[in-house]
């Protein structure tokens, strides 16, 4: 129980503060905690750090991996709408894990850039995954023009990195919303058959 408040308490602070903004003590305050107490479960405030960094992403790819149950049902247009639209309800069930994993990926402490970017490659990894398989199906279905598969897997990612940005600018659904319609049409515009 206290490990998971010290999470919760940790993303929030972390996503709002900032890593060098944010002390053991502060987070400890407000879990009802003492500060030698974190010790019991983190071995610093950087294994707590990438702790709750790790489980953010895993809940973000496990969110967005969840549209695939069922998805043989769907066509690939429907698919890949699909997972923005799993981003775009993530971001807003889950608006502190958003925060923190966008400003560390932007912004990462300079001392843990790089084991912040293996645990994003892995994440990526996953998510590549799923849209190559999502454009490969397009293809079997007559609905993407054959061509090389990675090129449209790397657009389809910085669609969604895009909108990944495009949502903390912008407060109001509807433009949100108008945005991300406009964007996947055109993007399948120019991959369709």
């Amino acid at each position: 129980m206290t490990r998971n408040k010290l999470k919760e308490a940790a993303m929030r602070l972390f996503g709002e503060k900032g890593y060098d903004g944010t002390a053991l003590s502060e987070i400890a305050k407000e879990v009802g905690v003492k500060t030698p107490a974190i010790y019991a479960f983190y071995e610093s405030k950087e294994d707590l750090f990438m702790t709750v960094f790790r489980e953010a992403m895993d809940s973000y790819n496990t969110f967005i991996q969840e549209l695939s149950k069922g998805r043989e049902k769907l066509s690939a247009r429907e698919s890949m709408y699909g997972i923005l639209s799993r981003q775009y309800e993530f971001y807003r069930e889950c608006p502190d894990a958003s925060k923190f994993v966008l400003r560390y990926m932007v912004f990462p402490p300079v001392f843990l850039k790089e084991t912040i970017e293996e645990a994003f490659l892995h994440s990526d990894e996953r998510l590549t995954k799923l849209v190559g398989t999502l454009v490969v199906q397009g293809m079997e279905e007559g609905a993407i023009r054959d061509q090389k598969v990675q090129p449209l897997v790397d657009s389809f990612l910085n669609v969604m990195d895009g909108l990944s940005i495009q949502y903390f600018y912008y407060t109001s659904k509807e433009v949100y919303e108008r945005k991300l319609n406009h964007v996947f049409e055109t993007f399948w515009n120019g991959v369709r058959s």
